[in-house]
């Protein structure tokens, strides 16, 4: 049922913000370099994965390689799991305030739509 909610709230807000979009206006012009910028792959991985990080998997990938052909199977070495630990807590991090911005941008475009079919000005 939470599901449900979820998804008529975000059904309500593109029915706010579309009818922006018919004018070519963008309700987003203030947050769009922010947004750009927060989503491009340096935003997410710069100082989260090293050269070592790199490193330390590619090994662990060869020697995997070269166990397998000996029919052996070798386990993942304890640093390379904390490694994939730490970027996962990190990427989780970066994901939930990177839905923080875009919700704070669709929450501005339908407070615009919804002055702007009220014909209200700004900050009433």
């Amino acid at each position: 049922m939470h599901h449900r909610s979820l998804i008529a709230a975000a059904a309500l807000g593109l029915a706010l913000v579309v009818p922006a979009y018919a004018d070519n206006r963008n309700p987003f012009t203030e947050f769009d370099a922010r947004l750009e910028q927060l989503l491009t792959p340096q935003a997410w991985l710069k100082g989260m994965i090293t050269e070592a990080d790199v490193q330390l998997l590619f090994a662990y990938l060869k020697a995997s390689l070269l166990a397998a052909s000996q029919g052996k199977e070798l386990p993942v070495p304890p640093e390379l799991n904390q490694r994939a630990e730490a970027i996962g807590r990190e990427l989780k991090l970066q994901g939930v305030l990177t839905g923080l911005l875009l919700l704070d941008a669709f929450e501005a475009a339908a407070r615009q739509a919804v002055r702007e079919a009220l014909g209200e000005t700004p900050g009433r």
